[in-house]
C-alpha cells in the first residue's frame, strides 16, 4: 500500500509540474536591469554625465519600465516592441500607486529622460551583456546593467 501512495504523490507531482507554465522571452541580452550613465545630445554634440543620476530602465518580456528616483520615485511603464536593431517604445503610463496607473502625455518630463515622446524608435548601437547604447532622432543614451 505504501508503494502505492509514493506512486500517486510522484504521479500528482509530475502532473503538477507539467500544468504550470513559464513564460520566457526572446530579448536576449536586452532582458534586465539597466542604469543610465550618460545622455549625448545629437543637435549640440553635448554630453550628459549621468552617473550620479538615479535612471534606471527595467526591461522583461514586452514591457519597459523607467524609473527616475531623483524625481519623487517616477515610474513609467512602456510597451515595447524589438525588431533586429530597432526598439519602439509606446503607450506610457505613470504609475500613481501600487494599484493606479494614468495614461502619461508629458513630453517633457521623458525629454529629460532621453524619450522623445510617447512614441520613440531607439537604434541598438551597441548591446552586450554590460553595457548598451540606444540612440533615437534626438539622444543617445549610454547604459549599464548592474
Amino acid at each position: 500500500m505504501t508503494h502505492i501512495k509514493k506512486i500517486l504523490y510522484l504521479l500528482l507531482s509530475c502532473t503538477l509540474l507539467l500544468s504550470c507554465e513559464l513564460e520566457t522571452s526572446d530579448n536576449g541580452k536586452l532582458d534586465g536591469n539597466w542604469q543610465l550613465r550618460q545622455i549625448d545630445d545629437l543637435s549640440t554634440g553635448s554630453s550628459s554625465d549621468m552617473t550620479y543620476s538615479y535612471i534606471y530602465w527595467g526591461i522583461e518580456n514586452d514591457l519597459l519600465q523607467v524609473r527616475d528616483i531623483d524625481d519623487g520615485n517616477l515610474t513609467l511603464l512602456f510597451r515595447f516592441d524589438k525588431q533586429g536593431d530597432h526598439l519602439s517604445i509606446h503607450s506610457p503610463y505613470r504609475v500613481v500607486t501600487k494599484d493606479q496607473l494614468e495614461p502619461m502625455d508629458d513630453t517633457e518630463q521623458l525629454l529629460k529622460l532621453g524619450i522623445a515622446g510617447t512614441e520613440d524608435t531607439f537604434i541598438f548601437e551597441n548591446l552586450s551583456s554590460g553595457n548598451m547604447t540606444l540612440r533615437n532622432e534626438l539622444y543617445r543614451l549610454h547604459f549599464r546593467k548592474y
